[in-house]
């Protein structure tokens, strides 16, 4: 496992972090988003989905569990688990259908239905700082998909911040 800690001093920093996150992204890999409500996980998707050409509004998937993007050249699903009362919901809902090896997925409240989803590849987890003017990042990796994601996000990040 890898780990970096950043800090994000408002909402452009977490879409920058996003775009980043997209631009080092490789087809196929799971992304689990962690922390509170109102933390900035979707924020960041948002920055993520624009990155990579979507255009348009970005729904947060907290009432219906799952947003698929078809873009030019690639397929994201973001997920929102935070409603989910059991990961059987998940079975019922064909959630391994999603996990194909050609869609990028971000989920977010991923603890809700870990015994049925794929390990992940990076998880980012975003908590208030500075009396909630900031966000505390910890960007972990847990595969040689997300080590080189990691690096090239490192890189990335200080060339741009």
């Amino acid at each position: 496992m890898k780990k970096c800690v950043l800090m994000l001093s408002d909402e452009s920093k977490t879409l920058l972090l996003g775009a980043i996150l997209a631009s080092v992204c490789i087809r196929s890999c799971v992304i689990y988003l962690n922390g509170y409500v109102g933390s900035g996980k979707s924020v960041l998707c948002k920055g993520f989905l624009h990155a990579l050409g979507h255009v348009g509004h970005i729904n947060s998937p907290t009432y219906t569990l799952i947003e698929s993007y078809i873009l030019t050249h690639w397929n994201v699903c973001h997920f929102d688990f935070y409603r989910l009362t059991s990961s059987e919901e998940l079975e019922y809902m064909g959630i391994r259908d999603y996990f194909d090896g050609q869609t990028v997925c971000l989920i977010e409240w991923p603890k809700q239905g870990m015994e049925i989803l794929p390990t992940e590849d990076i998880s980012v987890t975003m908590n208030y700082h500075d009396c909630e003017k900031s966000r505390k990042v910890v960007i972990k990796s847990f595969s040689n998909l997300g080590h080189r994601m990691l690096d090239d996000l490192l890189a990335y990040w200080k060339l741009h911040v």
